[in-house]
């Protein structure tokens, strides 16, 4: 907006990277002599300074001896930083325009998302928020009529001062970009075309202690507009020429690959996460966030989605991203300052003082989120001390879920033993079990058609083998053979990561299968692994599968494996006159198969009382 043909005003909301982007676009596409922003002009100098001293992020501070303190962060995702920071570098003068008495917070209703920027044009997205801004009801109306008289007056001192000071700065240059936030926008354009705006005359400011301290880099999400990660990035992106223009939402799904990436190689026992699993959680995030009618998701939603998908751990990984910014000033060695929700700590004083963040649009609000952290080394210490070694039992909802698969694997074995025995032969007059493409398109010269004859199937099947990992056996320390607690189970045998490395509560173990072999219906056998008449067996893969071939009643038994029965194997299912039936793992998705290898050792039936407190899915 021109309101005079010296000056172009800008209006922006704080701590949007989306208004400092399109203050920049401005300063790289108009050569402006003059650049003032309606910060408090008692700020000035410090404010610069913090600037210089970019990318570290510092807050200035302005205090009395009343509550409360007053507090400025040099945000990189602010507009009005990111305007010094482009009179800096274009070499053009820079002033604060704003009042000098400090009164806020200076918030603003509900404006529409910020993401409708990039789809309607900085005009229209502008003209929409102070449609918004001027049609709500001012949002420091708190029912005292003493304090909201007074603090209407303010805003209107506000206004006036700036446009005050813009009239004092238009005879001086020739084209001056002015930003005035949208709280008092309106009410800035009304005086600055007012003749008596030129001869106001204000009441001599308050006097204020004024510092400025770096800000402690655990706290910048309470400090900052943006996340801290997206504000990283924004800074990466000045540096590099060749980079992409930055985006929120974009910048959101760089933060859960990245995330992945690191959570997957910092842990051994870390949730494989598909890119399919990903797109899952983008597409939970998105969801929660129309719900809230935003299209930028705030951080307990994207926390929230990131549980959904890769549980406490990749959550609370996610948290520790987001709220981390890659520029640290511990090298420069100066006091840090502590800042909460409208509170805040000077370096060496005890008392928390009350404070205002004069770059807060919206106030924030505690939210809560259930995330169970892993328990800490001295915790899993703790619990092994008070582990009894004469308890030990499964977990009930892991026990369905292992039975589920064992019998659909036994169905899907008959399946395969069925289309094994089955017959094509010419089409004559019944198609019988259906047409065979197959033998009807290997002789397709002879135009005859094929059908196939699908005899029923025979026999049973008691013994499933499944071997997730027969290559380390160095790995797998445990291994068991737990029965059956009532008909409906199955015996289990198997080989597995040692539980007590891995203690995540009072009394639950988690362990990782690396093979098993499932009896069904349950019957007493030896464990297998404790025999010392086995024959030359090198692997726990092939005393696992020896053992299902001696105890299995049946003559098929299914394998499942990611490559198929090696030599040795084959040999021992002729020694014992079975056939070793093998099913591809990959046939099974990802998570299917994570579900399925972890399993949690229970120090007796007791503790299943509070076990699924401590288990996530």
């Amino acid at each position: 907006m021109k309101p005079a043909d010296s000056v172009t005003l800008v209006p922006y909301l704080h701590g949007k990277l989306a208004f400092a982007q399109h203050v920049r676009d401005l300063c790289l596409k108009t050569k402006f002599d003059c650049i003032a922003v309606d910060l408090p002009c008692c700020l000035q100098e410090h404010l610069f300074d913090a600037v210089h001293d970019l990318p570290h992020i510092s807050a200035v501070v302005a205090f009395d001896n009343r509550d409360p303190a007053y507090y400025a962060p040099a945000d990189p995702c602010d507009a009005s930083i990111e305007a010094i920071r482009q009179s800096r570098q274009n070499h053009v003068p820079c002033f604060c325009i704003g009042s000098p008495v400090l009164y806020g917070p200076r918030t603003v209703p509900p404006t529409p998302d910020e993401f409708a920027m990039g789809e309607l044009g900085f005009e229209a997205y502008a003209s929409m928020c102070l449609r918004v801004i001027e049609a709500a009801p001012a949002p420091w109306k708190s029912g005292d009529p003493d304090l909201d008289g007074l603090l209407t007056q303010h805003h209107e001192l506000c206004a006036q001062f700036t446009a005050h000071r813009l009239l004092g700065l238009a005879p001086e240059y020739k084209n001056i970009l002015g930003l005035v936030h949208f709280g008092i926008f309106a009410r800035t354009v009304f005086h600055f075309g007012r003749e008596r705006t030129c001869n106001l005359s204000f009441d001599k400011p308050p006097a204020y202690n004024i510092t400025r301290e770096f800000v402690n880099p655990d706290h910048l999400y309470f400090a900052l507009g943006e996340l801290p990660f997206i504000t990283g990035k924004f800074e990466r992106e000045r540096y590099d020429p060749f980079s992409p223009r930055i985006d929120v939402v974009e910048t959101v799904k760089d933060l859960f690959t990245e995330t992945r990436d690191e959570y997957a190689g910092g842990q051994s026992n870390a949730v494989p996460l598909s890119p399919a699993r990903i797109q899952r959680a983008l597409t939970f995030l998105r969801n929660l966030t129309v719900a809230d009618a935003r299209f930028v998701p705030a951080l307990v939603d994207i926390v929230a989605a990131a549980k959904g998908v890769g549980g406490n751990s990749y959550a609370l990984q996610i948290l520790g991203n987001a709220k981390y910014y890659p520029y640290l000033p511990f090298e420069r060695g100066g006091p840090l300052l502590s800042v909460g929700i409208d509170k805040i700590q000077l370096s060496g004083e005890a008392p928390v003082r009350r404070a205002v963040n004069l770059f807060r649009d919206a106030a924030l609000v505690w939210r809560t989120l259930s995330i169970k952290p892993d328990p800490s080394k001295l915790a899993k210490r703790k619990y092994r001390f008070a582990w009894d070694p004469a308890g030990a039992c499964s977990h009930v909802p892991e026990d369905g879920r292992i039975e589920r698969f064992n019998a659909h694997l036994r169905e899907k074995a008959l399946k395969i033993l069925s289309e094994d025995r089955a017959q094509s032969e010419k089409f004559t007059v019944s198609v019988k079990d259906g047409i065979d493409i197959r033998e009807t398109m290997r002789n397709w010269f002879t135009h005859d058609i094929y059908v196939k004859e699908v005899p029923p199937s025979r026999g049973k099947v008691d013994t499933v083998v499944i071997i997730f990992d027969g290559d380390h056996d160095g790995k797998y320390p445990h291994c068991a053979t737990w029965y059956a607690e009532h008909g409906e189970e199955s015996t289990l045998t198997f080989y597995a990561t040692d539980p007590h490395a891995d203690l995540i509560g009072p009394g639950i173990a988690r362990s990782y299968y690396g093979g098993l072999s499932l009896l069904f219906p349950p019957r007493i056998v030896p464990d297998v692994f404790s025999l010392s008449n086995l024959p030359d067996l090198r692997t726990l893969a092939e005393r696992l599968v020896y053992g299902a071939l001696l105890f299995s009643q049946e003559t098929a038994v299914p394998f499942v494996s990611a490559k198929r029965p090696g030599v040795r194997l084959a040999a021992l299912g002729r020694t014992f006159k079975k056939r070793l039936i093998w099913v591809p793992l990959s046939t099974f998705s990802m998570e299917t198969i994570r579900r399925l290898r972890r399993f949690h050792v229970l120090n007796g039936k007791v503790v299943r009382s509070w076990a699924a407190r401590f288990i996530g899915e």
